[in-house]
């Protein structure tokens, strides 16, 4: 048989694997370990149950948090674990399709492979939060966009806007900077991104009239307390853990080999969606899921410009961090307990071997509990993973 048709074979039914894992840890994983998860849900019950606005962050975010407390509410965490996994699996396949102009088999299946054995793409996606909804309305946009059905593109980017607020600073690049197949003027681009921020924009409504008109909802909670340093350190250490300890140089030593004849008009944009997306997240270097997009974008970058070795290089040492981690940092938190935030007060370099992504998942399955009443029927079913609609 043909060498790269059973490599093609071999990824595929790698691929297959994963993802059915992917639905069985979304059985099994409950709501999650997420404390934005039951704010969420929230937003939906008290609307339900009384009518009353409620917002689960500072910002709030409608989509999300419609979609997944009426997926939680009615059928439980594997519903919404599921929609969310789900989501993000297709959100994938979308951005491929709309970043490609000749689409091959073969790029899409490294491509997704080597986001699913990212251990941050793979196992943040497997509970009720918000990212991949984001994801898959921004990846449906850019198609339409790509396409130029610009309504649909108008639609799809209202949403991802209302999935995640940050995502105006995607759709924006994309809007402006997307010219593979289609020489728009910039009035015209103008218009459509007009449309997409009002439309956008309508979702957060609600949240500016219960603050009278008054912007500060727009804020974040910044770990600033340490000042810029402190800032940049965390956003340095987040960013090099969330790429992977040796992936980060793996990755650096991809763009040495790319000459300038790589960096099309495709390219330049990925690298302008990455920078913007660093850019966020050093202004608040907090989850590390914050840099999905990046890390989505970073990966396109290197199935269409990076040697084979190196990408297969990176899958493997992925999928050697779902078993272990290389930890170079020896981190002390104020509060180390595992209901506490995660607040770091120092560090020093001391390499150890620590336990991977898929003990990280187990071990942290229990945290809910942290922000339930375990004495209430409620509290019960959250942590039995169980619909929080009680019949009477």
């Amino acid at each position: 048989m043909n060498t790269k048709l059973t490599e093609k074979y071999l990824i595929s039914f790698l691929i297959v694997v994963i993802i059915s894992y992917g639905f069985y840890l979304c059985f099994i994983g409950g709501y999650g370990s997420d404390e934005d998860t039951l704010p969420m849900i929230y937003v939906f019950e008290a609307k339900l149950h009384d009518g009353r606005f409620v917002s689960s962050r500072f910002t709030g975010y409608p989509v999300p948090e419609i979609g997944i407390g009426f997926l939680s509410y009615f059928f439980g965490s594997f519903a919404a674990n599921s929609i969310t996994f789900l989501f993000h699996l297709i959100g994938l396949i979308i951005i491929f399709l709309s970043i490609e102009n000749k689409i091959s088999f073969r790029k899409l299946i490294l491509f997704l492979i080597l986001c699913l054995s990212s251990p941050i793409l793979f196992f943040e996606n497997l509970e009720p939060i918000d990212y991949s909804w984001a994801f898959l309305f921004f990846s449906i946009g850019t198609f339409f966009y790509s396409r130029k059905a610009f309504e649909l593109a108008i639609l799809s980017f209202g949403f991802a806007i209302g999935s995640r607020l940050n995502f105006l600073i995607f759709v924006m690049l994309i809007i402006f900077f997307f010219n593979f197949n289609q020489n728009l003027s910039l009035r015209k681009k103008t218009i459509i991104f007009f449309c997409t921020f009002v439309i956008g924009g309508l979702f957060y409504l609600p949240v500016w009239f219960h603050n009278n008109f008054d912007l500060s909802w727009l804020s974040s909670a910044r770990p600033t307390e340490q000042g810029f340093l402190g800032l940049f350190a965390r956003f340095s250490y987040k960013t090099w853990s969330a790429l992977g300890f040796i992936q980060f140089f793996m990755i650096l030593l991809g763009f040495k080999y790319l000459t300038k004849k790589d960096y099309d008009n495709k390219i330049k944009l990925l690298i302008l969606l990455i920078i913007s997306n660093l850019l966020l997240f050093l202004y608040i270097p907090a989850e590390l899921s914050y840099l999905q997009p990046a890390i989505i974008f970073i990966y396109l970058i290197t199935v269409n410009s990076f040697k084979k070795y190196i990408l297969l290089s990176l899958i493997s040492l992925n999928f050697l961090n779902w078993g272990i981690n290389f930890q170079f940092l020896n981190i002390q938190h104020k509060d180390s307990s595992i209901c506490a935030p995660k607040h770091a007060i120092s560090a020093n370099f001391d390499f150890k071997i620590t336990p991977g992504a898929v003990q990280n998942f187990f071990d942290t399955r229990k945290m809910i509990g942290c922000w339930v009443n375990e004495e209430t029927i409620r509290g019960q079913r959250i942590l039995e993973g169980k619909s929080l609609k009680i019949y009477k």
